[in-house]
């Protein structure tokens, strides 16, 4: 039988990767109607582009794309940090830092938006 720590020890990584998949899976239609709706705004003035952005049929999209784009960059850059961050203390530090900031941007856009919307 095999000796040393197993999965279980460490902690399975099975839940992680699976939400980093289904973020991904929700982000990537999101981004294509995003580059879509950007390529329409070009032609509107501000007012036309405002009122665009302000309908529900596009607000709603954005902000699930904010939140998932955000949740989906907050386990990828856990991930990046944990496999070069040599130390445990500054890693949970350093990935505690980056999902502040992500989390900041989330609702600093979020609340473009909601201001722009509402």
């Amino acid at each position: 039988m095999m000796q040393g720590k197993t999965h279980k020890q460490h902690g399975s990584a099975v839940p992680h990767w699976k939400w980093q998949r289904w973020s991904a899976m929700l982000t990537l239609p999101l981004m294509v109607y995003c580059v879509y709706l950007l390529g329409g705004l070009v032609s509107l003035d501000y007012e036309a582009a405002r009122q665009l952005i302000a309908a529900p049929s596009t607000a709603l999209p954005l902000a699930v794309l904010i939140t998932a784009g955000m949740f989906h960059a907050a386990l990828g850059i856990a991930v990046i940090i944990e496999d070069y961050v040599p130390l445990a203390r500054g890693r949970n530090g350093l990935i505690l830092c980056a999902r502040i900031a992500l989390g900041g941007i989330a609702l600093v856009s979020l609340t473009a938006l909601a201001l722009i919307t509402f």
